[in-house]
């Protein structure tokens, strides 16, 4: 059986686990600093889960580059690691709300313990029913890389049974960052972006339809009742023009890239990360519109969205440097920086003057990054 079909139905409900966790991110109950930092574990929860998510999407990708049959058995073990992962974001908000309670810590290692040996037994499964293969001998799996991060959550498990409760909570964002630092030593370029580019793509429109769900439905039927929500659609429009310009960016660079490297993608997924708060931090925002704390934190999570942009492309330059096109549209990154700079000046005025100023400016820096860009990349193909 060809694995094309399996890889993208494997990505979409990858995509979709990811993003719905930060619907379970309680809102803060005043727009302060203090307020929002309240709901810090539950950040750091959702932090672990993307970053676990995105690691195992990459494993499977170095595997499946190799792989081009699947067969009813390993569609089995994988489905069984889906149901696991899928159940990621409701254990996760259960523990955040319960660090310290010895029930929600065992049910989220086990969550975390069995969707690891899941992934390992689909990764043996694949192995056996390509024998033949030699070109998986390239990867030069080893079994301590997969071991370790499961003895790491048993030592959790003892720790949380002995003396500290969170024990595992700390455990497993030990073996998921331990898992990253193994998949950076065995990185590698990648010449084929499509399912990269389609995952993407996936969780770029999740976040999309995610953010216009967070509007409440207007009170009644009249018109008065939907303007009294003008805020709600107006963070929404700025929103969905910041996620689109993402998609854009990646469209644009994607569609003169010839490979990209572990670096590369992380930058990316990082960036991603950043972008799927943008749901959470809209309906701050919305519910807070004159609120310096709200804008802030929006006009913060931009800029770290266009550094990543910025760390993404630099990496795609250094290691593909025979691609003039790339080299040539991504010479510098003067109209990236000028929009951080932009940002953070009326991040300023919004703190002494205005702070709905801050949203706007996310919305002009793009509006200047199309123009400058598109012009570019425009001019570039005539040459």
């Amino acid at each position: 059986m060809n694995t094309s079909r399996f890889e993208t139905f494997y990505d979409a409900v990858l995509a979709i686990v990811i993003t719905i966790l930060v619907l379970k991110i309680p809102q803060p109950l005043t727009p302060e600093w203090g307020s929002f930092f309240s709901n810090s574990l539950s950040l750091i929860t959702y932090f672990i889960v993307f970053l676990s998510i995105i690691n195992i999407w990459y494993s499977n990708q170095k595997l499946f580059n190799y792989i081009d049959e699947i067969n009813n058995k390993a569609i089995f073990t994988y489905g069984f690691s889906i149901f696991i992962f899928s159940l990621f974001p409701y254990f996760a908000s259960w523990l955040s709300q319960n660090l310290y309670s010895l029930t929600a810590e065992t049910i989220f290692g086990l969550i975390i313990f069995f969707g690891s040996v899941s992934h390992v037994i689909s990764i043996v499964v694949l192995f056996g029913a390509n024998k033949s293969n030699e070109k998986l001998k390239e990867l030069n799996i080893k079994k301590i890389h997969y071991l370790m991060p499961l003895i790491i959550i048993i030592i959790g498990f003892i720790i949380s049974y002995t003396v500290f409760v969170p024990g595992i909570y700390l455990a497993c964002l030990i073996s998921v960052f331990l898992s990253i630092i193994y998949n950076r030593v065995q990185g590698r370029e990648f010449e084929d972006t499509e399912r990269f580019e389609a995952l993407i793509d996936a969780i770029i429109a999740i976040i999309i339809t995610i953010i216009v769900l967070e509007i409440p439905i207007a009170a009644n039927g009249d018109l008065a009742s939907l303007l009294n929500l003008r805020l709600e659609f107006i963070a929404y429009a700025i929103s969905f023009i910041v996620c689109f310009n993402v998609w854009n960016f990646t469209y644009n660079l994607f569609s003169i890239v010839n490979k990209i490297n572990y670096k590369s993608i992380w930058a990316i997924a990082v960036g991603l990360l950043f972008l799927s708060l943008i749901p959470y931090l809209t309906t701050f925002v919305s519910k807070n519109f004159y609120s310096f704390v709200p804008q802030c934190l929006y006009g913060i999570d931009f800029i770290i969205i266009n550094l990543c942009s910025i760390v993404a492309t630099y990496q795609m330059k250094k290691i593909d440097k025979s691609n003039s096109f790339l080299q040539a549209a991504f010479q510098n990154y003067n109209t990236y920086i000028l929009n951080i700079i932009f940002t953070c000046i009326f991040m300023i005025i919004g703190y002494l003057y205005y702070p709905p100023i801050i949203m706007i400016s996310c919305l002009l820096s793009i509006i200047i990054t199309w123009t400058f860009m598109l012009k570019k990349i425009n001019l570039l193909k005539l040459i």
